[in-house]
């Protein structure tokens, strides 16, 4: 290693073990940290505030309002958080907190595990992932924000099983927040597997085996649960997961350029240079020292699921947030990696990088006819979110004599979160987010009379022939022209054999792998 990040061992009485410390100061004082805490802390906070509500984030409201044991995309627990949330209030920021809180927190505990190890560069590592751009001005609440807490927490509990004192408490507290994190998102198989990989590589022993089949056996009830619920409900997460989304054929070399790109943009150009220019040298002096478990457990977290995902590539294209739940591990492995000086560089580049990012939400928020004028799909999507209090009072005529709907899941969403009325997905709408198939029952709207609101009106030629009577009619929100169509009389003989029956086929086509015991949308719509 450079001779500015020097290692030697001392005694740290507080964990009765030998611990290795960079000598020298810390580049910023633990003081400066907390004020860059707070300062993240509070920018992300305003811009919660701010930034309109997304489709995702509205969608996954919907689980909150309508809570269950599962929901047809994922496992339940951001549902599960946001209904707790919701009985409090509906402010976008309250129900946004945990994504707001959980990089300041996390940015905490990565300093924390430094400061004992590296304290030269704890803070400027801590900040450095902090300061990313995906940490701040990522406010969003996901399926994600769980999984990423959950996953750190068993992260830590499972390093202090394998390389503290043992003790059978930090084994079971890494296996529930494994089983939690599988709750969240089934991303967390992936950091399962990376435990099994770890120990059958790196800890054979005994204490990693008993390890290992304690953890297992903790996440098997929430799987369980989870296969209970799939049974009971058409195999939705697994036909959605392992089906449906995964026919369109993948370009692997577009795929892997494009995955390549995204590591780049994570963990910024200057990280990935040092890496490929010196981690050979850089590792075999880690390797001399008492320090390398530490490291290389970390190391491991963090390289594999990479590894994982780009064979995954084979059969879909890698989302940029699908390595979030993993991000963190990079930042600690790297404090034996960088230098001081790569550090500050590393620290200076993803302050200027998430500047810009602020810029451009700023002139988005403030400018967005303007900026988007090329763009009136974009342009209607922004006015819409922004002037949302407008539009409902356009459509508030209607409310008495129409049930709502739009065509797509995510303005449908949208809508419902900015309305007090539930927004419905009218037509087939696509093989995300299906989960107003268990909200809405059709069968009760035969006969009834119901608004489509649309951005163009595109969808309502294909509408038309579902209602005795139509009418189209054109409102103006903050200057913008949008259209609703007004159907009375609806046909749900036709649309069932019309619509339900493809959405049916397309999307609710059990394979004979699958056991299923029951299906609310087949029972319902009386599909064999």
């Amino acid at each position: 290693m450079k001779p500015g990040n020097r290692l030697i061992a001392r005694s740290n009485p507080r964990f009765g073990v030998k611990r290795l410390q960079a000598t020298g100061n810390s580049y910023l004082s633990e003081t400066a940290f907390y004020r860059f805490l707070l300062a993240v802390l509070l920018l992300r906070l305003l811009l919660a505030a701010w930034i309109p509500v997304t489709s995702d984030e509205a969608y996954f409201f919907l689980w909150g309002n309508n809570p269950d044991y599962g929901f047809y995309d994922h496992t339940p627990m951001v549902g599960w958080w946001l209904t707790v949330f919701l009985s409090i209030s509906d402010a976008l920021w309250w129900l946004r907190l945990p994504a707001v809180v959980l990089p300041v927190v996390i940015a905490w505990g990565i300093y924390r595990l430094l400061k004992f190890r590296f304290p030269q560069v704890s803070v400027i590592a801590a900040l450095a992932f902090l300061f990313a751009p995906v940490n701040i001005i990522n406010v969003l609440i996901t399926t994600d924000t769980p999984l990423i807490a959950f996953s750190f927490l068993s992260v830590l509990f499972f390093y202090r099983a394998m390389h503290g004192k043992f003790h059978y408490r930090d084994v079971i507290l890494s296996g529930l927040f494994l089983g939690l994190a599988f709750f969240s998102k089934y991303f967390a198989v992936i950091l399962g597997i990376s435990y099994a990989l770890y120990i059958l590589f790196l800890q054979r022993n005994k204490k990693g085996l008993i390890s290992l089949g304690l953890i297992f056996t903790l996440v098997l009830p929430f799987a369980a649960l989870n296969l209970y619920w799939n049974y009971n409900h058409c195999g939705n997460n697994i036909l959605f997961n392992v089906v449906n989304r995964v026919t369109a054929p993948v370009n692997i070399g577009k795929g892997l350029a494009l995955y390549l790109l995204m590591l780049v943009y994570l963990y910024s150009p200057i990280v990935i240079y040092a890496l490929v220019r010196q981690a050979k040298s850089n590792w075999k002096n880690i390797k001399e020292t008492e320090y390398a478990d530490f490291i290389r457990f970390f190391s491991f977290l963090a390289v594999v699921p990479l590894f994982l995902f780009t064979l995954l590539l084979l059969k879909k294209v890698i989302g940029l947030h699908w390595i979030f739940s993993f991000y963190p591990f990079a930042f600690i492995a790297l404090a034996g990696f960088l230098s001081l000086k790569q550090w500050k560089r590393t620290y200076y580049f993803m302050l200027g990088f998430s500047s810009v990012h602020v810029l451009i939400i700023i002139i988005v928020l403030l400018y967005p006819l303007k900026l988007f004028s090329l763009n009136p799909g974009i342009t209607k999507s922004i006015v819409f979110a922004k002037y949302h209090a407008e539009a409902m009072q356009k459509l508030k005529p209607y409310q008495v004599d129409y049930a709502f709907a739009t065509s797509s899941y995510a303005l449908s969403a949208v809508a419902s979160y900015y309305s007090d009325r539930y927004f419905m997905v009218f037509g087939e709408g696509s093989f995300h987010a299906r989960q107003d198939d268990t909200i809405t029952d059709y069968r009760k709207l035969d006969g009834e009379n119901i608004l489509i609101f649309s951005p163009n009106g595109e969808s309502f030629k294909y509408n038309l022939r579902y209602f005795s009577r139509t009418e189209i009619k054109t409102i103006r929100i903050h200057g913008l022209e949008y259209k609703i169509l007004l159907g009375k009389g609806f046909n749900y003989g036709l649309y069932r054999k019309n619509i339900l029956s493809s959405v049916n086929k397309k999307y609710y086509r059990v394979p004979e792998w699958l056991p299923v015991g029951q299906c609310e949308f087949k029972q319902k719509y009386g599909f064999k």
